[in-house]
């Protein structure tokens, strides 16, 4: 199979200079303003939650298309040159989102005890868009009436105060609503590139013409009818995409090469001008997603639109801000197998790696799954991707997140080994083709492609090690809080490492259960505030329900924990078995004192106690071994520590179905009581989710570990620990703590094998950064097949100048200083050409540029000399 390797096109040169050159100003007046929309909440007040939904996303894309506005916003352009047209209105995971109230001021309030809000939804989901090109939107239309028509028919079986039967109407009218407003927006460029058609009178514009009024033709057509051609299913696929992206649901693009490849011509695979042009079409559709990239943090405050949850997390904070500006949670997956477990890798597959090596930009992100039977040049061609792009793409182990995701689904006890498996029937034989089609969200999370509502909590695992240490209290240094905060029940002092155990096993299990328990919640408030008629119209098996998403509508209901900082916690847990339970050199008191007052003794006078803290400190740094070590008992450490973790997920999930999932007719007479009275406790007395949702409903908990670019975050209020200090970064994802692990990336891969992480469905993602001066093929094309071969589960692998990074932070410095405001423009001007440097966040690539001052000064000392 042809690799697909061409050059870049003139054509999208222009449109790339174009999009940094938008990228680099003040792009505040593009955004929306909330008083140019209308007030859904006011005008429609008597209508349910997910009609004021559809009509907010009907002005939403009106506004889209408004040439007034569009003057100061963009919204309503085609550019010099483009062929994919549609504009994603600005907004980012960092900088908030602006979208119409469809709220009452009442639900507002109520909303605020729920810490939830019109603008929370943030769909880490993915869409399968063959469920949107093999129908179009006049059949989704459609079959909503027909199901409409269906329910009335039978509309006297129902009570008058039928809520299931009423749900059900408000969805189908909130998918013809929404679903017809999508259409209005692609009729809308029809009229704008017929316009622009008319307006090109001169012959030497002809060829513009040309493509002006073939662009007016798909429009009029698609995402209307079911595409026939290439350039129609793209442009089928950016324009509902863009709605998605307007409407709040900040959606992955999905498996696109499975998707496409249906629409390349048959008769023209072979031929080269063809392939070109499908090439250079899908460098257009890259360009078009990355419409809001910022290359520049200096007007960052002018575009802060961040409100109340309108992230993750309750309060958004300025670190994350900075970090997210260029997050808009698109990921692109190539690559892996089919349902049915053949190799998936097909034409365009290549196409797509050609299109983003060519343009290698930081948005969207792409991901290609590899495994042991990958083609070896499919393999290559990834590393020779890589070496030009320095960053693209990450990459997936389908040896490892295949099964996760399989015993994932089965939610038994005991693991099955899917490799020692002749064939598969019933329950399992789907599992099996879902675990196949897996993809990843917008950041890494594993999905199932197209089927699942993913909703997820984040532990931060240094506060559960602290807790275990220190009797259920975090390491304070405030001294009104005694032995600390108290985060959690009063547990014994560990004397060894058998005991510590014990004690963490508990005191894991006491967090997992918040967790778990908390996403039970939270999901159940979505159906409130959230709604999502549009995606729901081509999301699993909601039009069949006749249920939103997130009122129980998808096939597949993941919760996924990710807990924070494991290798952190290894490196801490290793140190103290070390030289407090194994050599006992110090007392376990003694080094939570010194790890609590940063390794610095509270009286300057004390030299004793200064050399004793200086000594733990040493041990700790340099005479203990550290994740990525590949040392035997770090492997041992880790292994426990995600067993105990994953255990505690299942045995929490038994739990909280008890309370919250299974109807208490499965029950004995006993039972019942004993339920009811853990109903109430945990403050829920409501009806069991499968008495609401139905039988089959279920949310299935899924473990993974990593911490997405929050790393300098959630360092904050943890006391020092191996090589670092109180409230430094935590390591980022489950990767060496920077600048701790020397040895080459074969090396640290290796140390992944003895961790289990087929466990971790919820992914496990490693970002490695190795030495510009190692940047050839053969080397990187060995540290993917070590990969592979070392069970790692995700990895994202950098190609970084140590000295390049260095000069980008000392600008990044100076341009941060206000006091000195020519100092600072000048900096800001000099950082302009190092734009094109990109690097791994968290779950997704950003300028170096965008990064903030602690991730850039972690990000030089991950370089590892290979």
């Amino acid at each position: 199979m042809s690799t697909c390797k061409f050059e870049m096109t003139e054509r999208v040169r222009n449109l790339l200079n174009s999009l940094y050159e938008q990228g680099k100003k003040d792009r505040s007046s593009e955004w929306f303003k909330k008083e140019e929309f209308e007030n859904i909440a006011v005008a429609y007040p008597d209508e349910s939650v997910i009609i004021r939904k559809a009509y907010a996303i009907n002005e939403m894309l009106t506004k889209l298309t408004d040439k007034k506005i569009s003057e100061r916003t963009l919204t309503y352009k085609i550019n010099e040159g483009e062929l994919i047209v549609g504009v994603l209105p600005m907004g980012s995971n960092g900088l908030g989102k602006v979208f119409p109230n469809y709220l009452t001021e009442n639900e507002q309030r109520a909303g605020a005890f729920t810490n939830k809000t019109e603008l929370s939804l943030l769909g880490h989901n993915s869409v399968n868009y063959d469920n949107l090109l093999d129908k179009g939107l006049n059949a989704i239309i459609k079959e909503a009436e027909e199901k409409l028509e269906d329910l009335k028919s039978v509309g006297e079986m129902f009570e008058t105060g039928d809520d299931k039967r009423k749900n059900a109407i408000d969805f189908y009218n909130a998918v013809i609503i929404s679903c017809s407003s999508v259409i209005e927006y692609s009729l809308k460029f029809a009229d704008l590139a017929g316009e622009m058609a008319k307006g090109l009178t001169d012959p030497k514009d002809g060829a513009r013409k040309k493509e002006l009024l073939e662009i007016e033709r798909i429009c009029r057509k698609v995402p209307m009818e079911k595409p026939d051609t290439f350039h129609e299913a793209l442009q089928s696929i950016f324009t509902f995409h863009t709605a998605l992206h307007a409407s709040l649901n900040y959606l992955s693009l999905g498996r696109l090469d499975q998707v496409l490849v249906k629409y390349l011509d048959k008769d023209k695979i072979t031929d080269e001008d063809y392939l070109k042009k499908c090439t250079e079409l899908f460098e257009c559709f890259i360009i078009k997603a990355a419409w809001r990239l910022n290359m520049t943090t200096e007007y960052l405050v002018e575009q802060d639109h961040m409100d109340h949850n309108a992230a993750l997390g309750v309060h958004p904070y300025y670190i994350d801000q900075r970090a997210g500006v260029n997050n808009f949670l698109q990921n692109i997956i190539v690559g892996g197998k089919t349902p049915d477990g053949k190799d998936a890798v097909n034409k365009m597959t290549y196409i797509i790696l050609n299109a983003f090596e060519n343009v290698n930009l930081s948005t969207p992100g792409i991901y290609a799954r590899l495994h042991s039977q990958s083609d070896d040049k499919l393999k290559k061609r990834v590393a020779e991707m890589l070496s030009k792009t320095k960053n693209l793409p990450g990459i997936l182990n389908d040896d490892v997140l295949i099964p996760a995701m399989f015993n994932g689904l089965r939610e038994n006890d005991v693991d099955l080994d899917i490799t020692k498996v002749k064939s598969f029937s019933g329950k399992e034989a789907e599992y099996m083709r879902l675990a196949n089609d897996y993809c990843v969200d917008g950041c890494w999370e594993p999905i199932l492609n197209g089927n699942s509502d993913w909703t997820f909590g984040m532990l931060n695992g240094m506060t559960i090690l602290q807790c275990t240490l220190n009797r259920g209290a975090t390491l304070d240094t405030n001294p009104g809080m005694l032995r600390g905060g108290k985060m959690s029940f009063i547990s014994d002092v560990p004397t060894d490492y058998n005991s510590f155990k014990k004690i963490f096993e508990k005191q894991m299990q006491f967090f997992i259960d918040q967790s778990t328990f908390g996403l039970y919640e939270y999901y159940m408030l979505d159906e409130f505030v959230n709604p999502s008629p549009l995606f729901s119209s081509v999301f699993g098996g909601c039009m069949q329900q006749g249920r939103d998403k997130s009122w129980g509508g998808a096939e597949y209901n993941l919760g996924g924990t990710i807990l924070i900082g494991i290798p952190d916690m290894i490196n801490t847990l290793a140190a103290i078995k070390k030289w407090v339970f194994d050599e006992k050199k110090y007392s376990l008191q003694e080094v939570l004192d010194a790890m609590r007052s940063n390794f610095v003794s509270p009286a300057k006078e004390n030299v004793i106690l200064q050399k004793r803290y200086d000594s733990i400190r040493i041990d700790f740094n340099t005479n203990t071994p550290k994740f990525g070590e590949n040392d035997k008992e770090i492997s041992e450490i880790g292994s426990y520590i995600i067993e105990t973790y994953c255990n505690s997920i299942k045995s929490s999930k038994k739990l909280a179905d008890k309370v919250f999932l299974i109807p208490l007719r499965e029950f004995s007479e006993k039972e019942k009581a004993e339920i009811l009275r853990l109903r109430k406790i945990c403050g829920y007395f409501g009806n069991s989710l499968q008495n609401k949702f139905g039988k089959d409903f279920n949310i299935r908990f899924t473990a993974g570990c990593g911490t997405f670019e929050q790393y300098p975050l959630q360092g904050l209020g943890i006391v020092a620990s191996p090589d670092r200090n109180s409230n430094d970064p935590l390591a980022p994802n489950l990767s060496p703590y920077p600048g701790t692990v020397q040895k080459p990336t074969a090396h640290i891969l290796e140390s992944l094998k003895a961790l289990n992480l087929n466990k971790l469905a919820a992914g496990a993602i490693t970002d490695l950064c190795i030495d510009y001066k190692a940047n050839n093929v053969e080397h990187i094309a060995g540290i993917i097949n070590k990969f592979i071969e070392s069970d790692g589960n995700m990895m994202t692998l950098a190609i970084g100048d140590k000295e390049e990074y260095q000069k980008i932070y000392e600008l990044s410095v100076t341009a941060s200083n206000s006091s000195d405001k020519e100092a600072s423009k000048a900096a800001y001007e000099k950082l302009e050409q190092y734009k094109h440097v990109n690097v791994r966040v968290g779950g997704w690539q950003a300028p170096f540029v965008s990064m903030s001052l602690d991730q850039q000064k972690s990000y030089i000392l991950r370089i590892l000399e290979e």
